[in-house]
């Protein structure tokens, strides 16, 4: 490939992505109603373990769409739709992955492991990748899933969480040599990818507000679910507010500069914590919505507040990763990874329509915040990338 300036194609999310997406978020609604309730610690790294599975199993998807599925092939078609059977598996499997179902569910980790290998394995003269590199990123996950059927637990777990951080480990390989990944990403149809999966994740959080309004219908439950719905707007408004023109121009800066460890780093690991954020987030509200008389328990609490400060966590990575300047995150960035965990020392004090009132009226502060950076930075913030949230 010849040293030629980064191409963009700007192409739009296609049909069979978007089709890929919903049961991707039906998996993940899943594994959020695995937190309703009061979540012990044991469960909550079960459910960051559960989600960094399937997780991956996004980012491989759509970073092989981005670069060979521009045009629906019959090989990325039947790649897909190979994808999407074995994330409903998963789906099906996440209330007894830790028990009776744990099988389908690291058969069909295994099963969307291997589908991605073929394309990238029918491009690699064109992308000018070894033969290997598809197979060993592909194969050794793979295998390591299908071993841990006949491993008795906890042992079997400890196999799952190997595989996970094989794949991360070895994507730390990918560095500047990589030249024509670099050039041939495209940025626009990453950051649409990106967020409209954020998009169908809030839906989790109005999901659950209303699910659990229906099953108490009660004058407490229709002020917290209102509160809620409050809530779950305002972090969407911070996000699709200053999320795509920021996060466009930092990938477009990171490509421009031939950072492919960039790339990685903002499309593959930081926007994780920021979709487990959201996703605690819709969980705590299940919860609180639900109890909205009563106490809230302390894993809602815990769930209510790190959803939020790891969504602010997120952000604040992604931006510095862009390479903007720390003081376009002082104001906002700090406060909003530190003030959520205030709740949980108001929580066992006021009722569960008390706690949400006070995570909210926080949002509130930290929209705030977002808002006036905004004008103290000027325009050029928002157009250069630098920047409030992802």
């Amino acid at each position: 490939m010849s040293e030629s300036a980064p191409q963009s194609t700007g192409r739009r999310v296609n049909w069979l992505e978007l089709i890929f997406d919903l049961v991707m978020v039906a998996c993940v609604g899943q594994i959020a109603h695995t937190m309703h309730g009061d979540p012990s610690p044991l469960a909550f790294l079960g459910f960051f373990g559960l989600l960094a599975a399937v997780w991956w199993a996004w980012v491989n998807a759509s970073v092989t769409m981005n670069l060979f599925g521009a045009r629906v092939t019959p090989l990325i078609w039947a790649a897909v739709t190979v994808a999407m059977i074995a994330i409903a598996f998963m789906a099906a499997a996440v209330p007894e992955a830790f028990g009776e179902r744990a099988a389908g569910f690291a058969i069909a980790n295994a099963v969307i492991r291997v589908v991605w290998m073929l394309p990238w394995l029918a491009k690699r003269r064109e992308a000018g990748i070894p033969w290997w590199r598809p197979i060993l990123y592909s194969l050794v996950p793979a295998a390591l899933w299908l071993v841990s059927i006949a491993v008795p637990p906890p042992g079997r777990y400890a196999m799952w969480v190997v595989a996970i951080v094989v794949e991360a480990v070895l994507l730390i390989r990918i560095n500047r040599g990589d030249d024509w990944l670099t050039k041939n990403l495209d940025v626009a149809h990453l950051t649409e990818r990106v967020s409209l999966l954020v998009v169908i994740v809030f839906g989790e959080s109005v999901l659950s507000i209303i699910t659990e309004l229906d099953l108490a219908w009660a004058p407490a439950t229709w002020v917290a679910a209102v509160i809620g719905l409050v809530a779950v707007v305002l972090l969407a408004w911070v996000f699709f507010t200053y999320a795509t023109t920021s996060v466009e121009s930092g990938l477009h800066r990171l490509q421009s500069q031939g950072s492919i460890a960039g790339l990685r780093d903002t499309v593959m690991y930081l926007p994780f914590l920021l979709i487990a954020g959201v996703v605690l987030f819709a969980a705590g509200l299940g919860t609180a919505v639900a109890e909205a008389e009563a106490v809230l328990p302390t894993g809602a609490v815990v769930a209510l507040s790190g959803g939020v400060s790891l969504y602010f966590l997120a952000s604040t990575a992604e931006s510095l990763r862009y390479g903007v300047a720390w003081r376009t995150v002082l104001l906002w960035g700090p406060a909003g990874i530190v003030l959520p965990w205030a709740v949980t020392l108001i929580a066992p004090h006021v009722s569960a329509l008390g706690t949400i009132t006070t995570i909210t009226l926080l949002i509130v502060l930290l929209v705030a915040l977002n808002v006036q950076n905004v004008r103290l930075m000027g325009a050029h913030a928002v157009v250069g990338g630098d920047a409030p949230p992802q």
